[in-house]
């Protein structure tokens, strides 16, 4: 079958799992890397691909990834709120995207790229490797038995502690994609809302703003309507937690470890009413090489991505009127 080629505009953190992943997914093979940094690309490929150096071409610039005639998907780990603009040029030249979470940090510009996608017959999809992991599927699998009954709430945790190589992430307002909101706050507002067939209706929240108007740490209200609510904290204060947990009338389980490392079987927590407590294994595996793999798949077999365009905009919708709660300090319906 034929290779999907790729590119990648950034040199982010984030590239010491995608540029392995990439290589080690079944239809990929990395072509491009292109930073705005003077030498960024080539120093990324070769502390996380040495063995390609010779094989990937490195440039002091986004464009000559974006406009490369030998690529056809490109992903974008850039800064949040620089992911629209890239995204797309992209599109406009004929690629199909992967856009690291958030996919926009405004819900508008979600409906501009998935229109514009649609007018350019490319495929584009907001990443959230964790979604590709074992264990999301069985936690899934869990709800929709209805074993727990109809869920009626849900909570998220999501945090590390910042330390001062990651202040980058805290820099700049909230409005400008900067503070946990936009960083960690993805996961926590996606896990949550994959637990109900309902979107949100109104949320509230309060933050912990730093000198920039940036949120240090956040905590809210989401309400799905008809009883079902959800609540998420996020903090870059808090010691290390990526985890979320559904409860209906006949149990409830939980996702320990969102964040879960490839080299470590995954557990996941379930208590019924009629079983009890038990403890569910799953085998290791690396999320973002089968990220990586399923979109292969989507743009090989011309089909749906798993993580819809829908979602990201209904992902994007709720953070931003997080966002408006925040310094509203209200209720903001959706």
């Amino acid at each position: 079958m034929t290779k999907i080629r790729w590119g990648i505009v950034g040199a982010a953190r984030v590239n010491e799992r995608l540029i392995p992943a990439i290589n080690q997914s079944e239809l990929g093979e990395l072509i491009a890397i292109g930073s705005r940094r003077r030498g960024a690309a080539k120093d990324c490929l070769l502390k996380h691909l040495p063995e390609s150096e010779d094989k990937v071409s490195c440039f002091d610039g986004l464009d000559q990834v974006i406009t490369h005639n030998n690529i056809d998907a490109i992903y974008i780990p850039l800064a949040n709120e620089e992911h629209t603009e890239i995204a797309l040029k992209a599109i406009r030249e004929k690629k199909h995207v992967l856009i690291e979470k958030p996919m926009a940090i405004k819900s508008e510009e979600v409906k501009i790229l998935i229109e514009e996608a649609a007018k350019n017959n490319v495929k584009i999809m907001e990443g959230f490797m964790y979604a590709f992991h074992p264990q999301f599927d069985r936690i899934m699998n869990t709800i929709k038995s209805n074993i727990l009954g109809d869920i009626s709430y849900a909570h998220s945790m999501f945090s590390f502690p910042i330390k001062p190589a990651r202040f980058y992430r805290i820099d700049r307002s909230m409005e400008n994609g900067g503070g946990a909101l936009w960083d960690i706050g993805p996961y926590a507002i996606h896990t949550i809302r994959q637990c109900f067939k309902e979107n949100p209706q109104r949320v509230k929240a309060i933050a912990k703003l730093n000198e920039h108007g940036a949120d240090i740490a956040t905590s809210g209200l989401i309400d799905f309507g008809n009883s079902k609510r959800a609540t998420f904290d996020i903090s870059f204060e808090c010691t290390r937690r990526s985890e979320f947990e559904a409860f209906g009338a006949l149990g409830r389980v939980k996702c320990p470890t969102v964040w879960q490392p490839d080299d470590k079987q995954a557990k996941i927590i379930i208590n019924t009413e009629s079983s009890g407590l038990t403890e569910e294994v799953v085998p290791a595996a690396n999320h973002f090489v089968l990220e990586i793999n399923h979109f292969n798949k989507v743009i090989s077999s011309d089909i749906v991505p798993k993580l819809s365009n829908e979602d990201a905009f209904w992902n994007a919708k709720t953070l931003e009127s997080i966002e408006q709660s925040i310094k509203k300090d209200g209720w903001i319906h959706l």
